[in-house]
């Protein structure tokens, strides 16, 4: 089984995201899953001098060199993520820059990257995996995998894609 932090966001903290998020966590190890919910974290915005207060951002670094896979969790909004979830991906621009936390970023490369995400519609946004196909990308960050969960008639998680997922997620080779 290999460690896996979920990084959670959505303007309705026991929204579809949400309840999405804990079906993949109840399938999971509780030792070898982190949860962090970037709502309830103090975070600076990104800025090109780098300077930054002592804040929360570096629990999420931490965090990132901890686990094996990396879980991205946002509804779908205007088709994008949420808006925490959009600073902290900006934000992660500084491990890219400060050499203190560089080498956090740079062992990204390798990591298996997830999303789970719900929205109104039947299929995700292509610009919304596209974001990810970016982001991923960057870092070296092998995108292992996306859940969508159409919710325009209510919440309709099949546990054939949750079984799927979740198998996938602890079956990637370290």
């Amino acid at each position: 089984m290999r460690n896996t932090v979920i990084l959670f966001s959505s303007a309705n903290e026991n929204g579809n995201t949400y309840k999405l998020v804990s079906q993949i966590m109840a399938q999971c190890r509780p030792e070898q899953v982190k949860l962090l919910t970037l709502d309830n974290l103090n975070f600076a915005d990104y800025n090109y001098a780098n300077a930054y207060p002592e804040d929360d951002f570096y629990q999420v670094a931490e965090s990132l060199a901890w686990a094996d896979n990396i879980v991205f969790a946002s509804p779908v909004y205007w088709h994008s993520v949420s808006a925490n979830m959009k600073r902290l991906i900006d934000r992660m621009t500084e491990l890219t820059e400060n050499p203190t936390i560089k080498p956090i970023g740079k062992a990204l490369k390798g990591k298996q990257g997830y999303v789970l995400t719900t929205s109104a519609h039947e299929q995700v946004c292509e610009i919304f995996s596209g974001f990810f196909d970016k982001l991923f990308g960057y870092f070296g960050i092998n995108n292992s995998g996306l859940l969508h969960v159409p919710c325009n008639n209510g919440f309709a998680l099949t546990t054939n894609a949750l079984n799927q997922f979740t198998q996938h997620l602890h079956s990637q080779k370290a």
